[in-house]
């Protein structure tokens, strides 16, 4: 499943937001409930404490107390609720108000001075929110005053259109904002891509930076690096492709002339020179050939990894060595082996290891005169090919490893790709490669240096050359 970055942003931020709406409208509503439930049964003891003050000033008649007209107009006067009281004498009888008042369900005893008592009850199906007060301990006079809920219902309305409604619509506020912040700060990878989208597949040019968020920047040097590195690809493809052109061109154009040659001859001896010399000059073409595919094996982004496994350094290269020995006798040189005298193993793919020093040693009888010495060296973690040839040159040490670089002056037939593969093939393998003038200061010695071998380098490895 592709996963959208818009879509990743849009729910980290909305989502908490969206989480948080509910549970903090809910609190804002019940501590307004709460609030609003303070300030009336404030004013309903407010009420009472008018009430009290009246009872204490009224005249008894035939036990019902005559309170003030006025008393009861501004106490009992509600326009939202209907207003109840009831004014108890210290054995409980009521002397004034409707009687409509029950008494608290908690003992009346618990209550002392004019500590209110708040309850909750029901008259003629209507909810009631009530208050006792006393005028003493001995509550030698009780005051009961009860109104019904509309209009803390009504206030409660009020919250929720006031405060929530206005909410909700901070909330899709805030929620078209954030999606237009999120389009807006994703704009540049939307340039980005476009950018990339109209170039093309040659322009290997770095991207512009100067416009691009911080958080983008790590990401856009990387492409930019790529990039850098995808031309130096392509430059070297096209000289690649232009020397193996080349490479392959003479000797075609030789194997061309001399069937022609052949075919022109009327006599056997002229006929098998002609006939010698194209099988000389199809043997080359067909070692440019297999140089060309090792060397495009074992680039990077070949098909297949190398696959490390243990390899004993001496018995490989002693094997490798012997079947260059008859090779080295028809060309008059003395080829050797020597071991290190002890056990070498590293990681290596043996197939791979195998043609980087079939290269080594066919580069040494190559250039090497007759009666020359090559010797084939293990010592710890390291492989070498030493000669007594004429060597090379310090200036061209650092350039024998190009493809298709040859030393000139050299007389000898070779495309330039031995080295170039041996250097792939050894850096494969996490080792290094080097040339330097043989002991006694005649010849070369080529030296490949190994890495401790761990299993690590296994994968290691193969990651490099995916």
């Amino acid at each position: 499943m592709i996963k959208s970055l818009r879509k990743t942003l849009l729910l980290w931020l909305l989502g908490p937001l969206l989480a948080l709406f509910i549970p903090g409208t809910m609190l804002v509503y019940l501590l307004g409930l709460h609030a609003l439930e303070v300030a009336y049964d404030r004013a309903l003891y407010e009420s009472a404490i008018d009430l009290l003050k009246a009872a204490q000033g009224a005249t008894l008649v035939q036990d019902r107390l005559r309170l003030p007209r006025a008393i009861r107009d501004i106490v009992l006067s509600d326009p939202y609720d209907n207003v109840y009281f009831s004014i108890l004498d210290a054995h409980g009888t009521l002397i004034a108000g409707d009687g409509l008042l029950t008494l608290p369900a908690l003992d009346s005893d618990n209550n002392s001075g004019n500590t209110p008592t708040y309850y909750d009850l029901v008259i003629d199906g209507k909810e009631v929110r009530a208050l006792s007060l006393s005028v003493d301990a001995d509550h030698s006079l009780r005051v009961l005053v009860g109104e019904t809920r509309h209009k803390r219902e009504m206030l409660a309305s009020d919250v929720v259109s006031d405060f929530v409604l206005p909410q909700v619509a901070i909330i899709l506020l805030a929620a078209a904002l954030v999606m237009w912040g999120v389009g807006r700060g994703l704009a540049p990878l939307e340039g980005l891509r476009l950018a990339l989208a109209h170039r093309s597949h040659q322009d290997m040019r770095p991207l512009e930076t100067a416009a691009v968020p911080i958080e983008v920047l790590p990401l856009l040097r990387e492409i930019n690096s790529l990039l850098t590195r995808l031309s130096s690809v392509f430059e070297s493809q096209k000289h690649f492709i232009g020397d193996a052109a080349h490479q392959l061109r003479t000797p075609l154009a030789g194997l061309a002339a001399q069937i022609d040659l052949a075919r022109s001859q009327a006599n056997l001896p002229q006929t098998a020179h002609a006939l010698e010399q194209i099988k000389g000059v199809s043997d080359r073409l067909n070692h440019v050939v297999n140089q060309l595919l090792s060397l495009a094996r074992n680039d990077a982004g070949a098909d297949r990894a190398p696959v490390m496994t243990p390899l004993d350094l001496n018995d490989f290269a002693r094997g490798i060595t012997l079947e260059w020995v008859e090779r080295a006798l028809e060309r008059g040189i003395d080829l050797g082996f020597e071991s290190g005298g002890h056990e070498t193993r590293v990681m290596a793919d043996a197939q791979r290891l195998g043609e980087a020093l079939d290269n080594l040693i066919d580069n040494a009888l190559k250039y090497c005169p007759r009666t020359s010495v090559v010797t084939v060296r293990v010592g710890e973690r390291t492989l070498s090919v030493e000669d007594n040839g004429p060597g090379i040159p310090p200036q061209e040490r650092a350039r024998i490893f190009e493809r298709f670089y040859r030393l000139l002056g050299s007389g000898k037939d070779g495309n330039g790709l031995g080295l170039a593969i041996a250097k792939k093939i050894v850096e494969m393998h996490q080792g290094t490669i080097t040339v330097e003038a043989a002991p006694g200061g005649r010849g070369a010695l080529f030296l490949i240096r190994f890495p401790a071998a761990t299993p690590a380098m296994v994968g290691s490895a193969a990651e490099i050359w995916k």
